[in-house]
């Protein structure tokens, strides 16, 4: 972990990141809201074997352990992709008693085509979560209890994994849209900005020309 910035709130944001990736991904936004003055925690799993219920199994045992350092007040959660779907089961398994806000980045809440036409193959091999992420209405991200907790969405409009319509998550508190890519999201610093404002005022706050904010 790279500290960019002495943390000045006791606060925490836990960075999981998506499917076939790596938390070094999640390196230069954690710098960014580090900057901002939370402390960090970078998650890292292997999601080329096992299912979104494992994944989130182990999430929420590393949620629990910051929840019970001492000096965390308020605990965030940033997470990309299907980093979204294994952090909305977690809560479900462990609620934090120090939850603050979470942001979802570009995770296929309604499921993916992708899901659909190459789940079944990628069983065989054990990869069980991308027939987890179908668009089908019986799949296992159509069955997740809605969120109970306070969260925002961004989507980006040229993401050719995650549809606009999947990144989007009925009772979100804020809702934006780039127009970027996928894993670009993670890239830019007016994302960054949008997440920082976010986990201090509740709010994304002061859209540009570069979004639209929805």
């Amino acid at each position: 972990m790279i500290d960019s910035a002495t943390p000045t709130r006791n606060e925490k944001v836990a960075l999981i990141h998506g499917f076939a990736s790596t938390s070094l991904l999640l390196k230069r936004l954690e710098r960014q809201i580090r900057a901002a003055g939370f402390a960090t925690q970078r998650y890292g799993y292997f999601s080329l074997i096992g299912d979104i219920e494992a994944y989130a199994r182990r999430f929420s045992e590393t949620l629990r352990k910051i929840d019970e350092e001492a000096d965390v007040e308020r605990l965030h959660i940033v997470a990309h992709s299907l980093g979204g779907l294994v952090t909305r089961r977690a809560l479900q398994l462990y609620r934090p008693a120090h939850l603050g806000r979470v942001v979802f980045l570009a995770s296929p809440h309604h499921g993916l085509y992708a899901g659909r036409f190459w789940g079944g193959l990628l069983n065989l091999v054990q990869c069980r979560a991308v027939a987890q992420m179908s668009d089908v209405p019986d799949s296992y991200v159509n069955q997740l209890a809605p969120p109970d907790f306070e969260f925002a969405a961004i989507a980006a409009t040229y993401d050719h994994l995650v549809p606009e319509h999947s990144a989007h998550l009925e009772g979100c508190v804020d809702y934006r849209i780039y127009p970027t890519m996928h894993t670009a999201l993670l890239l830019r610093r007016d994302v960054a900005q949008d997440i920082c404002n976010y986990l201090a005022q509740g709010r994304f706050l002061d859209a540009t020309l570069t979004k639209e904010a929805i």
